[in-house]
């Protein structure tokens, strides 16, 4: 078996209930997405990106298992309940807190803080843009890339034990979309977890996610 039949991106799902999270200014301005966080400071906290606008329509959006901040996933205790069993290299589940249309807090929630990325994308294998296509032929080790169709190159993760590869966010992409192991996702699909939808990377192509 491939690595592109080993691995998923997890992905926003998009139906009329989903949420729109968004980094209250104290949490994004500490980066949670590239730089580890201090262990005992206080949570990241997010809120409905869309909260004035369905609270005038009197709309009120479910909270999910899981919600994604941009391409960070942040996942329910239960989640993290199974998550906490692996050493994961460069990344941490850090407390985090959803406030609610209605000021309420759903403490529950933990943060994938990456703070260290991946780059096993096979730039020969993979489909990109026509711009990013110009940009490998200038440059075979060029970042930003726009792509299309990912493959994940084998000799890099040959070189790696599987237990510091479950989970990756991928380094030279611009989407920085995060790459779990079958057996991280295996969790996700045992919880029936709500607000992501998990695809094989030998399924994905841009754009079907929407």
């Amino acid at each position: 078996m491939s690595y592109d039949d080993q691995y998923y991106i997890i992905l926003k799902k998009f139906d009329g209930d989903t949420l729109y999270p968004k980094p209250l200014k104290q949490t994004a301005k500490r980066r949670f997405r590239f730089e580890q966080l201090t262990w005992g400071q206080e949570p990241l906290f997010f809120e409905n990106a869309h909260r004035d606008k369905d609270l005038k329509a009197n709309r009120s959006r479910q909270v999910p298992d899981v919600f994604l901040s941009a391409t960070i996933p942040v996942v329910n205790s239960k989640i993290r309940e199974k998550l906490k069993f692996f050493a994961f290299e460069g990344m941490q589940l850090y407390p985090a807190v959803y406030i609610d249309d209605e000021g309420n807090y759903h403490e529950n929630f933990w943060c994938m803080n990456f703070w260290e990325e991946l780059d096993c994308l096979d730039r020969n294998r993979s489909k990109f843009s026509k711009l990013t296509l110009e940009k490998l032929k200038l440059d075979p080790d060029a970042d930003d890339l726009t792509t299309y169709k990912y493959s994940l190159d084998s000799d890099v993760l040959d070189k790696i034990p599987e237990e510091e590869r479950l989970i990756f966010k991928m380094e030279p992409d611009d989407m920085g979309y995060v790459f779990v192991h079958q057996k991280i996702a295996d969790i996700f699909f045992e919880e029936k977890a709500t607000g992501v939808n998990l695809v094989k990377v030998s399924d994905f192509e841009e754009g079907m996610q929407f």
